[in-house]
């Protein structure tokens, strides 16, 4: 494939979050797992076409999973310790395992820390070698504001899909 195209994207903020409603376990979801998923979810309908071990995720979480792990650390003053529901969203690819089990997506997956600006590239090469005939791509930013305050750095809660 020498020219990979996008035919669909999404993005999402925080104040889409407050509104969604996509069963039980979204509400236990760190907010970069459920930004993710809401990003994902406009594609739905078209994960029909393709069986699902050919689809692929990329995902890039512009600051990993740290706003998670700075609140997982919090806990451990609170009286019982740490969340252990917290615990399993404390790696930058969490939200990859979320999107997969909600689609039943099991080709490829890839998780960068940082930009996305390798998300087109790694998406083309895994359809170029043949090892996926659509990749899902996820562009991830979430700083809290417990993080902001720790980094010095602006609140932020988005995540684009194409």
């Amino acid at each position: 494939m020498a020219n990979p195209f996008i035919t669909a994207r999404s993005t999402v903020t925080s104040a889409d979050v407050a509104t969604a409603r996509l069963g039980p376990r979204f509400g236990r979801m760190d907010l970069t797992s459920q930004l993710a998923l809401l990003a994902v979810e406009p594609f739905a309908a078209h994960f029909d076409s393709v069986p699902g071990d050919r689809i692929a995720i990329c995902l890039a979480a512009r600051a990993g999973s740290l706003s998670t792990d700075a609140e997982y650390w919090k806990g451990r003053d609170a009286t019982g310790g740490p969340s252990p529901t917290l615990f399993t969203y404390t790696l930058p690819s969490a939200a990859i395992g979320e999107i997969a089990i909600r689609h039943r997506l099991t080709g490829p997956s890839l998780c960068f820390v940082g930009g996305g600006d390798e998300l087109l590239a790694e998406a083309s090469d895994l359809i170029e070698r043949g090892e996926a005939d659509g990749c899902v791509c996820v562009l991830a930013n979430v700083v809290s504001p417990g993080l902001a305050e720790m980094i010095s750095a602006t609140p932020t809660a988005t995540a684009h899909a194409f």
